[in-house]
């Protein structure tokens, strides 16, 4: 009964100076702490995901020397499965050639290749999509290679 008594005050003590100005402040004060780590984490979290889904390919010396790098690429899907690459391409040099894309598995084994006609004039960019077989899935960790 003793406990029951001390549990009553002190919940009632705890209560009551949360409706005073200076318990309101504490409290405010709090929550903007959690507020900011949980915003903190949330964001590191995002930050980790996002390199570890991050695809690369691997451009050819060839095609540097023509002038091309790449920007943005995303995986997306047609015909059910991941089997189209959506790649921002930036050209420094006029190019008008056929490019070979080819993605690889963890042991290097071949699984996909496309060829699309690419044209470009210096200062262009422009995002060109790249569409395989539909029985090619694309994975994040394939090895992907543009020729």
């Amino acid at each position: 009964m003793k406990k029951l008594v001390i549990s009553l005050l002190f919940g009632h003590t705890v209560l009551f100076s949360c409706q005073t100005e200076e318990g309101n402040e504490k409290l405010a004060d709090a929550g903007q702490t959690v507020g900011k780590s949980a915003a903190t984490i949330a964001k590191s979290v995002k930050s980790g995901i996002e390199q570890a889904t991050k695809i690369k390919i691997d451009l050819s010396e060839n095609l540097k020397n023509r002038g091309l790098s790449t920007g943005k690429i995303t995986l997306g899907s047609k015909g059910g499965r991941h089997n189209l690459l959506n790649v921002y391409m930036i050209f420094d040099k006029k190019i008008n050639r056929n490019v070979t894309m080819k993605v690889l598995d963890a042991e290097g084994l071949e699984l996909g290749r496309t060829k699309v006609l690419v044209k470009g004039e210096p200062g262009d960019a422009k995002f060109i999509d790249f569409v395989f077989d539909t029985r090619t899935n694309i994975d994040r960790d394939n090895k992907i290679i543009m020729e």
